[in-house]
């Protein structure tokens, strides 16, 4: 139960910094796009720098949950930072949410509820990762990252560029959590010392500062109705697979398996709706407003087709 705790609050910091992160990058002109220049630009930002310091929360907070707990079970929960990001906007902003929204953050609640019961993660019979899977995990899953950004980066329009840039933030988040799950199955076995003579950590850190790096373009390169169903859908997916396959971790089988499809279906249908709420378009233009570099009228006629 402490793991689902350290979890919803670390999704909750993110959700926040989620939130001052996306106004911060909207200002940004499109042509610092895929170039060292952004973080350059953003460093003087405020807003930025404050949603840098709630997401080193987060992974501090998800750290500890993954120390306790299931790597299936933990990127299950931080999948609710997305409902909670559009309540704290619309919080920020003072726009009520609709009954639509409201019901997609249902949704993706009762998903996420109805995924946890249905699979019940649980440890395996040893937590020791043989080599041999680190390095395969880390290939498959660190080439499909390379492969949707090559592919992001050589296509020239913004809303699919936006959604394969997404979809490889979503990828790289994943390998960033089942580095910090190493990193905290170290410290229960050696505690601090072993964390900081691990690989691990230095791991943990490379694929963290990659997945920064790729969320920053995917809110640079389009509307969040492209880029956010894959940072909120793949991250878990993923993670679950690297719980199972590489972890060892258990999860329900036969026809309790088979029934996870209902509440996939509906996070995933809770993504897509929230996506598009008219909550976050509103945060994108009020950024945007104070630019003066048109990004948003090409928003505003991506997010409306």
């Amino acid at each position: 139960m402490i793991s689902y705790v350290l979890a919803f609050l670390g999704a909750l910091a993110n959700a926040m910094g989620n939130t001052l992160n996306r106004k911060a990058s909207r200002d940004e002109p499109a042509e610092v796009q895929f170039r060292l220049r952004m973080f350059a630009d953003l460093v003087h930002r405020p807003a930025w720098l404050s949603a840098i310091g709630l997401m080193t929360v987060s992974f501090l907070l998800a750290s500890a949950a993954l120390a306790a707990g299931q790597l299936a079970s933990v990127q299950l929960v931080i999948v609710l930072e997305l409902p909670l990001t559009l309540i704290g906007g619309s919080l920020l902003l003072g726009i009520r949410l609709g009954v639509r929204e409201w019901r997609a953050i249902a949704a993706m609640t009762g998903g996420v509820i109805g995924l946890l019961a249905l699979l019940n993660p649980r440890p395996g019979p040893s937590t020791a990762v043989p080599a041999i899977m680190w390095i395969l995990g880390s290939a498959a899953n660190g080439g499909a990252v390379l492969v949707l950004y090559l592919a992001a980066k050589a296509h020239p329009g913004p809303l699919v560029r936006a959604a394969l840039l997404g979809a490889a933030a979503g990828f790289s988040y994943a390998l960033t959590a089942a580095y910090t799950k190493g990193m905290a199955d170290q410290f229960n076995e050696g505690g601090i010392s072993a964390v900081f003579s691990s690989w691990e950590l230095y791991a943990c850190v490379a694929a963290g500062l990659v997945s920064v790096w790729l969320l920053q373009n995917a809110y640079e390169a389009g509307p969040l109705t492209a880029s956010q169903p894959g940072i909120t859908l793949v991250d878990p997916v993923i993670s679950t697979l690297w719980g199972v396959v590489v972890f060892g971790e258990r999860v329900n089988q036969g026809a309790l398996l088979a029934l996870t499809a209902l509440p996939l279906i509906a996070v995933a249908a809770g993504a897509v709706v929230l996506s598009r709420s008219p909550v976050l378009r509103a945060a994108a233009q009020a950024s945007e407003a104070g630019a003066g570099n048109g990004r948003h009228q090409r928003d505003l006629a991506e997010a409306d087709s």
